[in-house]
């Protein structure tokens, strides 16, 4: 017999729901992301963390039909900066220059420090295709010869 709480509860259809341990560590990575896409205004990461904040919610609100937390949460947070971004008086920044995909698998595996793996998660990718984008965006950003 299994002890009480060994298994996190199960849906009718499946589905897992995220247990406290997986909600703060995915809020953890949707507070990078949004620190990386969005950086300091005005010197402080107060609009980075409002955004942060407004994902999380979403996250939270829709976890129970999502069957890959961390996919989940990156669609919400992705189209929340994005949002921003499209408000927003853009800064200076060296990754706009890439494809959208590049951009963020750099983001992804650079900024907020996903693996391969979860990066291919979260982006609904093969860890192959992460790793070639990674490789066309380190070279795209290299500096020409002299």
């Amino acid at each position: 017999m299994e002890g009480h709480g060994s298994r996190r509860p199960e849906e009718a259809d499946g589905r897992m729901e995220p247990t406290s341990k997986h909600v703060d560590a995915v809020r953890v990575l949707v507070v990078r992301y949004c620190r990386a896409r969005i950086g300091r205004r005005s010197g402080t990461y107060d609009i980075a963390d409002a955004v942060a904040k407004d994902s999380c919610r979403e996250i939270v609100a829709g976890t129970a039909g999502a069957r890959a937390l961390l996919a989940f949460a990156y669609d919400v947070t992705h189209g929340l900066v994005d949002d921003f971004h499209r408000t927003a008086a853009e800064l200076p920044n060296p990754l706009s220059g890439l494809p959208g995909q590049q951009r963020e698998i750099m983001v992804l595996r650079s900024l907020v420090g996903l693996s391969a793996d979860d990066t291919a998660l979260a982006l609904g990718c093969s860890v192959q295709a992460v790793r070639l984008g990674q490789h066309r965006a380190l070279t795209a950003l290299r500096p020409a010869p002299a």
